[in-house]
């Protein structure tokens, strides 16, 4: 398979017990990509290990901040991603004058009502509990710019929510696209862009699919390409 060079590669450091970036983040960087302008202030909402601002750093020069609300997440990402300001707080909390071009965001999405993990740093970054959905909009519209527009996902079961939500809280959704595992399988995530001031028509893009034959590592060509041009490297450390 042909492919261009790869970027330098971002090193993240990641509690062994704690939650760890996974594919979504790197599939929604690679949907915002075509959103994203060289310079642009950003916003990375519940950033983790910091792997979105990282990339946005790496790849567009952007001006970076990020919210996360777990203490040692914070942390690490302050130390994985040294040229963002890294907010340890509640985003339902947070209010920056200056305003934001882009908010990204791979927020908690499962649903409140399913049996909670014992580690809670785990429930902080999975639940919706944590961060419910139309309260999340809602506070991402107040810091972003009149023009402004913000790319997450979410699970693909609860997307008629979602937009929903959009609308209650002024958003218009521009784009989607859906991430299935496989061609025959239905889709589990849904990745989504929306802007404030928009009156454009949404536009499905053509569906993400991860794998294509029945080993976990059949990865598709696309998903080769993404890893490729994201070239992230996870450290697991066992305690800060």
């Amino acid at each position: 398979m042909a492919q261009t060079q790869r970027p330098p590669l971002i090193r993240l450091y990641q509690l062994r017990d704690g939650y760890c970036y996974n594919s979504d983040s790197l599939f929604l960087f690679d949907f915002a990509r075509r959103f994203l302008k060289k310079g642009a202030r950003i916003l990375d909402v519940g950033c983790g290990s910091g792997i979105l601002g990282a990339l946005c750093i790496r790849d567009f020069d952007c001006r970076v901040e990020m919210v996360e609300k777990d203490p040692d997440s914070s942390f690490l990402a302050q130390i994985n991603v040294p040229r963002a300001k890294v907010h340890c707080m509640d985003f339902l909390e947070f209010w920056d004058e200056e305003k934001f071009d882009f908010i990204l965001s791979n927020p908690p999405f499962y649903r409140a009502e399913i049996l909670p993990s014992k580690n809670q740093k785990l429930n902080l970054a999975r639940n919706e509990s944590s961060l419910p959905l139309e309260l999340m909009l809602k506070q991402v519209k107040r810091n972003l710019k009149p023009n402004g527009g913000v790319a997450f996902c979410y699970d693909a079961k609860e997307v008629h929510r979602v937009f929903y939500a959009l609308k209650d809280a002024g958003f218009n959704a521009e784009v989607a696209r859906f991430v299935h595992p496989r061609e025959s399988q239905n889709a589990t995530l849904a990745m989504i862009w929306a802007r404030i001031q928009s009156k454009k028509s949404l536009q499905v893009l053509p569906p993400l699919f991860t794998h294509i034959g029945s080993q976990q590592t059949d990865n598709s060509l696309e998903v080769q390409k993404i890893y490729h041009s994201c070239n992230t490297y996870s450290i697991k450390i066992d305690q800060i």
